[in-house]
């Protein structure tokens, strides 16, 4: 259940969240360090939950930041590559 909770989590995400449209709009750089924040606050609710269901939760939230992680992390880094490289 923990890793299909992860998997569900890059699934809505990924199909109701435009992480692309929205890092046009406002920049990459603000969607980038929003989806490291959640992805921090998901990481510091797993190690610290005692419950299950708190697991459940935060590896929804760390699912949910996979594709703003990729997408938009995966852009910005092209942005700084020379064309020599």
């Amino acid at each position: 259940m923990l890793g299909a909770l992860y998997f569900v989590g890059i699934l809505v995400a990924s199909t109701v969240i435009p992480v692309g449209y929205i890092s046009d709009q406002i920049g990459r750089k603000w969607v980038y360090c929003a989806t490291i924040i959640v992805q921090i606050t998901a990481c510091t609710g797993l190690l610290f939950s005692t419950e299950m269901y708190q697991l459940y939760v935060f590896l929804f939230m760390f699912g949910l930041t996979f594709p703003g992680r990729i997408i938009v992390g995966q852009s910005y880094a092209y942005e700084f590559i020379t064309a020599r490289w």
